[in-house]
């Protein structure tokens, strides 16, 4: 309550919706009870989602557990980070890939060494396109060096198997993969997505595998 009184969604008269809070509450009992959070949130489309995950990422780093890495599609990168600023008032920097720079809450590029700043954000919250870790780009292996507070993954099902009819239809693609080895080099793993099962059971259990 304290972390959110000040934000600009509650000086403007509104707030969490119940499950939001409901879903921010939770995370705080399990990082209490079991030293860490690892949850998988899968409401419905158009439901707050963003804003449930963003919340619990806020008071993470406002708790200090080190710094959050919000992973999402491209399309949705700019989306995260009005969210955060114009809901939470907690500013962020974009991962900009074609030009190896952060772009901040303000419009403002903050020019990099090169790809291995990537683990060197600005700002406590940094958002970066899974399009990096499908593509198996010279970023992923810098953020797998590096230890993270915690870790967003937005439209979670898209870390799955390979699918199709080949020898490799079994094997992880490139982001459940990365998602498994990042799940040991952070203390909070929030996944959220809709549809946690999109044609096979597998997908719902590779997801908890992630957790």
């Amino acid at each position: 309550g304290a972390a959110l009184v000040e934000s600009p969604i509650y000086r403007g008269g509104e707030q969490l919706q119940p499950w939001q809070r409901a879903f921010v509450t939770l995370f705080l009992k399990h990082r209490e009870t079991y030293g860490r959070a690892r949850l998988l949130l899968a409401d419905e489309v158009g439901v707050g989602k963003t804003l449930s995950l963003a919340a619990s990422a806020m008071v993470s780093a406002l708790l200090d557990d080190g710094p959050v890495l919000i992973l999402c599609p491209s399309t949705l990168t700019l989306q995260w980070q009005v969210e955060l600023n114009d809901k939470l008032g907690i500013p962020s920097a974009v991962w900009v890939s074609t030009k190896k720079v952060w772009v901040d809450h303000q419009g403002h590029t903050i020019k990099t060494r090169g790809p291995e700043d990537i683990v060197h954000c600005p700002f406590r919250i940094a958002i970066v396109s899974t399009g990096l870790i499908f593509h198996h780009s010279e970023e992923q292996s810098h953020l797998l060096d590096r230890k993270f507070g915690t870790v967003v993954l937005d439209e979670a099902h898209k870390a799955r198997r390979r699918g199709g009819h080949g020898d490799r239809k079994e094997e992880p693609n490139n982001l459940l993969d990365f998602m498994l080895r990042i799940g040991s080099r952070t203390k909070n793993l929030l996944l959220g997505t809709a549809t946690p099962i999109q044609t096979e059971v597998h997908e719902l259990w590779d997801l908890m595998r992630i957790l």
